[in-house]
């Protein structure tokens, strides 16, 4: 998205009580698509990293670019190809997509579709290295082995009664200790038991909504907003109805750094746990 198409405002400077919660920013709006930004640039002032929620309703295209950053993308919906040097790659929903810095690319949207990038450092549009049209370079570079986009499938990780949790980058589904991205779908009432985790978590609530409870109180987190929670902040997840939301985590979830606290009735039962560990013990295995 060009930078004429950026509804350019002044971050919001974090409040400094935890957990952070601030609204989404739409910073572009299009015929054809909306950017709804949760963190970066606009939304929350941070440089580290940018996460958007992007709605395509009708077929299109975007110009070439080469981002100066890397980019983890969710496909939630429909499916994107991505056009670059070795030729086409098609991502359909389910399905995570990584796209290194310095890679030449376009997007081409074939019908409907939604996905969420989370771009290290955060996007901005200097950074991105859009080719406006007429300005297009003349790519005569041929693709090298190993570069091109690379696809993971997503991998269910909880399956409790009323919550599934899908891990597209992380431990389990791209071997990436860096960093892990989900899709939480929580389909009734229910709560989770304390935790202090070792990460740095990044939480856009899509639908729904979340509530955090600590020791000074609880904080509401409804669609449309994001919360930053900082590492070793002490929280229960509540969720008081069907909720949809994306947790992003520095570095990478893991169960035993989550530091999760036993508790009985908690959404994540004892045979749910049993399974996250072995699947972490899966890949350690195997590195």
């Amino acid at each position: 998205v060009g930078s004429s198409d950026l509804r350019q405002r002044r971050p919001r400077a974090p409040s400094g009580a935890m957990p952070t919660v601030t609204p989404a920013v739409e910073v572009a709006k299009l015929d054809n698509l909306s950017i709804t930004e949760y963190f970066g640039g606009v939304a929350t002032g941070d440089p580290r990293l940018s996460a958007a929620h992007v709605v395509v309703t009708a077929a299109g295209e975007e110009a070439w670019q080469t981002p100066s950053f890397d980019e983890y993308v969710i496909i939630t919906s429909g499916e994107v190809h991505l056009q670059h040097a070795g030729g086409e790659t098609v991502v359909k929903q389910g399905s995570g997509v990584f796209l290194k810095s310095g890679l030449r690319m376009k997007w081409v949207f074939p019908g409907p579709c939604s996905y969420v990038p989370i771009c290290m450092p955060a996007f901005s549009p200097d950074n991105v290295n859009r080719e406006e049209e007429g300005q297009e370079k003349e790519s005569k570079a041929e693709a090298k082995e190993g570069e091109g986009p690379v696809i993971f499938s997503s991998v269910d990780v909880v399956t409790a009664p009323d919550l599934t949790i899908t891990e597209f980058f992380g431990h389990v589904a791209s071997k990436d200790p860096v960093i892990s991205a989900c899709v939480a779908m929580v389909r009734a009432p229910c709560a989770e038991a304390f935790q202090a985790p070792d990460f740095d978590e990044y939480v856009l609530v899509l639908s729904g909504e979340v509530h955090l409870q600590q020791e000074s109180g609880t904080t509401v987190v409804a669609a449309g907003q994001a919360c930053f929670l900082k590492a070793k902040e002490r929280v229960k997840w509540v969720w008081p109805c069907a909720s949809t939301y994306v947790p992003i985590c520095l570095p990478a979830f893991s169960p035993a750094g989550c530091n999760r606290e036993e508790e009985q009735g908690a959404a994540k039962d004892k045979a749910t746990m049993d399974r996250l560990h072995a699947l972490h013990a899966d890949v350690a295995q195997s590195a």
